[in-house]
């Protein structure tokens, strides 16, 4: 099985795309925020930009050198690219769109009929062969996108913002079946996001570029445990209470700006302002303040509800906001409660930090 590995440097007007990466066989997330260079980098992979330096090699084959001024143009690169706008034919009906691919390599038709029908059929979309574009939906047209890229069997697949362009209410259901077919692939698959949710259903490897360069990589779960960048920390919610630290018989203290005194783990020990952290998947959540060691019990109110994958994120506001991430399990058994429902955000003083600020 191949693997993509690049490092490239690319320059246009004020902005510079430095990067180095390594995309195994599977799924790997590319997450950042607008403007960070996701778009820019696929380009430079796809070979519809020409770095300014460095290589673009998958698995044996450079697709780019600047020392050996190697640059393979893009119908040589056997790249599938998925843009945001989809670019479909509204001439072609679904099936002959999925073919084209197909066409333009001239393969025969019998073959091409074959692999079309057979790919129709795994995808799950065969009622809507002989369906014109138009009369698609969002979600339809995305499926209907990545057929079309995956009949000409490519060896490195590129994702740019797969769900987008969805209404809230399609995105779950494509996400759901981008999980399922993803997953049979055994080749190296970048998908771009800046989107939470996305994230959560694709977490086994995630690359955070920001302003240009990869500033971190590991599992989902690595980067909301450890993030590396006020973006990671804010994508990921970690929970940040401000506050003022002072000495109580020559110990800290930590008191909320709401007036709430909260416990942690103190990694300053000068009084003055300060800031506790902790990461919303430490939070329980109670309908009843709970007894037993000592912890921090904050009450409040929901104010949001977020499905993430198979978690859910509950939002809390009382004198301090405090965001929970707890299963479905354990949100199932609370489901009677609505929005504006009181209840007890607690966690553990040993996994909260104390820092100056």
């Amino acid at each position: 099985m191949k693997t993509l590995d690049c490092r490239v440097d690319y320059s246009l007007a004020q902005y510079r795309l430095s990067i180095e990466l390594r995309v195994e066989p599977g799924v790997t997330v590319l997450l950042g925020p607008n403007g960070a260079g996701k778009s820019s980098l696929l380009r430079l992979l796809a070979g519809l930009n020409r770095p300014d330096e460095g290589h673009i090699r998958l698995g044996e084959q450079l697709l780019f050198d600047a020392r050996q001024r190697i640059n393979l143009p893009p119908e040589q690169r056997r790249i599938g690219m998925v843009f945001q706008s989809l670019a479909l034919f509204p001439h072609l009906n679904v099936e002959q769109n999925i073919a084209f691919g197909l066409r333009m390599q001239k393969t025969p038709s019998n073959l091409r009929n074959s692999r079309v029908k057979e790919l129709i059929q795994r995808l799950g979309i065969s009622l809507l062969a002989q369906r014109q574009v138009a009369t698609l939906s969002g979600g339809e047209r995305q499926k209907v996108a990545l057929a079309r890229t995956l009949v000409t069997d490519p060896q490195l697949l590129l994702l740019d913002e797969p769900t987008a362009a969805l209404d809230p209410a399609a995105r779950g259901a494509i996400r759901r079946w981008l999980h399922e077919i993803l997953g049979t692939l055994k080749i190296p698959t970048l998908l771009v996001t800046h989107d939470a949710e996305e994230v959560a259903w694709f977490r086994k490897r995630v690359a955070v570029i920001e302003q240009g360069k990869i500033v971190q990589s590991g599992s989902y779960h690595q980067l909301l445990r450890e993030p590396q960048s006020d973006f990671v920390a804010r994508f990921a919610g970690i929970n940040l209470i401000n506050g003022q630290v002072s000495l109580e018989e020559s110990k800290p203290i930590f008191l909320s700006q709401g007036g709430t005194l909260l416990q942690g783990r103190f990694n300053c020990i000068l009084p003055g302002p300060a800031t506790l952290a902790v990461a919303p998947w430490e939070v329980a959540l109670f309908t009843e303040p709970p007894g037993g060691s000592p912890q921090n019990v904050v009450a409040g109110r929901v104010i949001e509800r977020i499905v993430l994958g198979d978690r859910v994120r509950v939002t809390l506001l009382g004198k301090e906001k405090l965001v929970a991430e707890i299963s479905h399990r354990a949100w199932e058994q609370m489901k009677k409660f609505d929005l504006g429902i009181e209840l007890y955000a607690v966690f553990k003083a040993r996994e909260a930090r104390i820092m100056n600020t």
